[in-house]
């Protein structure tokens, strides 16, 4: 048995499962190997047949890997974001919240002391 004539068996047999044709012992005894020999990689084919499953992807998951792929991806700030690790993405996330809580307490501070009445010199 050579082994590109038992590929072409498998191939063979692949084809015909996948379009759904019953009559698998025709096409092993046209290459002269007995059905005993293919029976454990017809089993298997015949499970990944099922298994496997044709699944359409998203447009948003087409868009972005041809943009990975393909495209030259748009470099603003969100972009350089999302592609960073998730702990960057976290600590980034922090930093900028810690960010804005600084700058609105200097705030809060500096409206609290311009508001407060000033006292009077002691004479």
């Amino acid at each position: 048995m050579g082994q590109s004539n038992f590929e072409n068996l498998l191939n063979a047999v692949t084809d015909a499962i996948f379009e759904d044709e019953k009559d698998i012992d025709q096409i092993v005894s046209r290459y002269g190997i007995s059905r005993a020999e293919v029976e454990s990689f017809i089993r298997l084919i015949r499970q990944m047949h099922i298994t496997l499953v044709g699944v359409r992807p998203s447009r948003r998951f087409a868009y972005r890997l041809r943009q990975e792929l393909v495209d030259k991806p748009e470099l603003n700030p969100i972009n350089r974001v999302r592609y960073l690790p998730p702990r960057v993405q976290i600590a980034a996330g922090v930093a900028l919240l810690a960010g804005f809580m600084l700058i609105s307490r200097r705030r809060l501070i500096a409206e609290l002391t311009d508001s407060t009445p000033e006292e009077a010199p002691a004479t």
